[in-house]
């Protein structure tokens, strides 16, 4: 007997799941137009953006200014280049 109660519950609650699918099927299919028509608008729609590029502008400016006025050159490097001068020196008056 209690079998048959748990089938019989499962069987009201599958039976309310596929009226409330079929519900929502027949909801989806009355808006689905109304969706295509506004989907097909938003797609002829052109855009226009306008974006303030001032402040990155001025920035690049600054960095460009920056960049040509100031060159950087790493320790290391005037040092080995001073190293090869010495040697070349050297080897020219040989002393090597």
């Amino acid at each position: 007997m209690r079998k048959n109660l748990s089938q019989q519950k499962l069987l009201e609650i599958l039976c309310s799941e596929i009226e409330i699918l079929q519900q929502t099927s027949k909801n989806i299919k009355e808006v689905a137009p109304e969706i295509a028509k506004q989907l097909a608008e938003l797609r002829r729609t052109k855009l226009k953006v306008d974006l303030n590029t001032y402040k990155l502008e001025e920035l690049l400016w600054k960095h460009m200014r920056d960049v040509n006025t100031k060159a950087v050159v790493p320790k290391w490097f005037i040092t080995l280049v001073a190293i090869v001068i010495v040697l070349l020196l050297a080897q020219s008056f040989g002393i090597l």
